[in-house]
């Protein structure tokens, strides 16, 4: 439970939204994601690709890295590289690092912590909201975005970080 601590904390906040608003038994659904924030975009990532979700922990630097690779922190007794995802999409940040969160990926052979600006909790999605449009292509997200959900006339685009942990840039942080 500590390891997912977070993660159930939102998953309890959006059982209590669900009951407050009688959605709870009517509808099935199919997709449910941690909605975060970065350089102003709303994002939301697959719940299978994100392990947890930390408050900033303490690192070490590390020599000879590409400055968006912050260091390593000891979680629980593994090293997680700490990476800060803004400025590795080069984006401006919304929040001092001491107030942003880590969305922590375990995904293949990539273990790793994206510092995003805030996670803001968990939502749902049905099928039938679902769209295979892709963000702007001159979105820095648009290499891992995998099209979006549309839901009470906002779009939620969907941002994949197993296809981060696939991109040669961001798995190659030295000099």
């Amino acid at each position: 439970m500590a390891s997912k601590g977070f993660i159930e904390l939102l998953r309890l906040a959006d059982l209590a939204r669900a009951r407050s608003s009688g959605r709870q038994g009517g509808q099935v659904y199919d997709w449910r994601g941690i909605v975060f924030e970065i350089g102003g975009q709303r994002l939301v990532a697959p719940m299978g690709e994100v392990s947890e979700v930390l408050a900033m922990p303490e690192y070490t630097s590390m020599p000879l890295v590409k400055p968006w690779m912050l260091g390593i922190a000891n979680v629980r007794g593994r090293l997680l590289p700490i990476t800060d995802l803004a400025q590795f999409l080069q984006i401006p940040s919304q929040q001092q690092k001491s107030h942003r969160k880590v969305i922590v990926v375990d995904h293949s052979s990539v273990f790793s912590g994206l510092l995003v600006d805030r996670v803001i909790g968990i939502e749902q999605f049905t099928r039938d909201q679902y769209r295979a449009e892709a963000i702007d292509s001159d979105s820095p997200f648009a290499a891992y975005n995998h099209g979006k959900f549309s839901k009470d006339g906002q779009d939620w685009y969907i941002f994949m970080p197993s296809m981060l942990a696939r991109d040669i840039d961001y798995i190659d942080a030295a000099i």
